[in-house]
């Protein structure tokens, strides 16, 4: 299944973060998933031309951040995409889709995961 929660638009990294830490702990019980598949999107971003939320580049890596710990922590594999990100300057938009690349290094560093068997 799939999840969509409803968020009010300017919504910013705060209220986001704490959604989403409800949201994806209430998720990953009711499912019991053995892959998450996550799309880590960036039209969250403020100055995203169509999205309609308010995070910060700092927003937007704590949230990937979050869920990509909370799979590492429960044992869950995770596969992730990206998406979104609407604007003229494709250089930022790389850089944001970018994001969730550079936290996936950071959780694998910091878990040594270069040391657990497959």
């Amino acid at each position: 299944p799939t999840y969509d929660v409803p968020l009010p638009d300017g919504c910013t990294d705060k209220e986001y973060l704490s959604v989403l830490s409800t949201s994806l702990e209430k998720a990953l019980n009711e499912v019991q998933p053995q892959l998450v598949l996550y799309n880590a999107g960036v039209d969250p971003f403020h100055a995203d031309k169509l999205g309609r939320l308010s995070l910060s580049w700092q927003g937007l890596q704590d949230r990937d951040l979050h869920v990509i710990q909370t799979c590492v922590e429960r044992g869950l594999p995770v596969a992730c995409v990206v998406g979104g990100g609407y604007s003229k300057d494709v250089r930022e938009v790389a850089q944001r889709h970018a994001l969730v690349h550079r936290v996936c290094a950071k959780v694998w560093r910091d878990n040594k995961m270069w040391k657990r068997r497959c």
